[in-house]
């Protein structure tokens, strides 16, 4: 003899387990992790982004237009040809301080290469903000900075009679200038995905409601 209550139990655990796909999943459980993913993505690329901006002189500050017509706050302003002076003043030793140069340029550029990578990876990240891009564009914007006051300080040091390995900046300048492309293309990237996945979700169409709200056809 079968018991009734077995039956209406098996068939409501059936139920469950079809109304469920057969698994449990707790969506909060989810979204709380591609949030920690989305931070932890979004603070590696902060990092990075602070590594590539980080510069062994002051940083150089814009100046108005109006500034420049009247020359407003010129002593207290640091121009770029200002901060090549004390960058040149702090390098050491005499005599062979375009190596040291070429060394602070090559630790800027190795600094760029891991933003990079950092960068290409926010691109598989769950959630995407123009925050993102606009800190790739502010690092791209101090390496154009700082590949001039590189630049700048080495022709200033040949000058000064201090020898200066040419093909050696030559290959600085061009590594800048593929940093500077690469980051670019990354950048577009993102602002790509971002404006794809805004496109996609107004274009969605609402979905299925999980529980009927209208009973009267029942």
């Amino acid at each position: 003899m079968v018991k009734r209550g077995s039956g209406l139990f098996g068939g409501f655990a059936a139920f469950v387990l079809l109304f469920s796909g057969g698994c449990a999943v707790n969506p909060l459980t989810s979204q709380s992790d591609a949030r920690r993913e989305t931070v932890a993505q979004r603070d590696l690329l902060a990092d990075a982004v602070r590594d590539v901006e980080t510069a062994p002189w002051p940083r150089v500050e814009d100046v108005s237009f109006f500034s420049r017509i009247t020359g407003a706050g010129d002593d207290d302003h640091m121009s770029r040809s200002k901060a090549v002076d004390i960058y040149i003043d702090d390098l050491q030793p005499q005599g062979a301080r375009f190596y040291k140069l070429a060394s602070d340029a090559s630790a800027n550029l190795a600094a760029a290469d891991r933003l990079l990578v950092a960068a290409d990876g926010a691109l598989a990240a769950p959630r995407l903000s123009m925050n993102d891009v606009v800190m790739l564009e502010s690092a791209i914007q101090a390496l154009r900075e700082n590949r001039q006051i590189y630049v700048s300080a080495a022709k200033q040091l040949e000058k000064a009679g201090e020898p200066v390995d040419e093909d050696r900046l030559e290959v600085i300048r061009d590594a800048y200038a593929s940093a500077i492309r690469e980051l670019g293309r990354s950048a577009d990237a993102l602002a790509e995905k971002i404006e794809r996945d805004r496109t996609q979700n107004y274009a969605a169409p609402a979905p299925e409601p999980l529980y009927r709200k209208n009973f009267s056809g029942v």
